[in-house]
């Protein structure tokens, strides 16, 4: 194991902390040389940033009012269905 250089395993175990950048600088230094050297490692740190940014964005949608005609069609089902 080269010290200057993380391990697949050392760098998926801490790319979302690589991500929020909540590691010490010796262990983000040895993800970034492994992530420039491993093409696999860096498919999965891309497919995890696009995974954070799609559920980030879930949470910034504003709920849209519904058509009028929607709510009539709605309220009139509402009514017949009643017993």
């Amino acid at each position: 194991m080269k010290p200057w250089v993380a391990s697949c395993r050392e760098t998926r175990d801490h790319l979302s902390d690589y991500l929020d950048e909540e590691l010490d600088l010796r262990r983000r230094t040895r993800i970034m040389r492994h992530l420039s050297r491993c093409k696999r490692c860096r498919a999965m740190l891309e497919s995890l940033t696009r995974t954070l940014e799609q559920l980030r964005a879930l949470g910034s949608v504003e709920h849209a009012e519904p058509a009028p005609a929607t709510v009539r069609a709605v309220v009139e089902r509402i009514r017949l269905d009643k017993p």
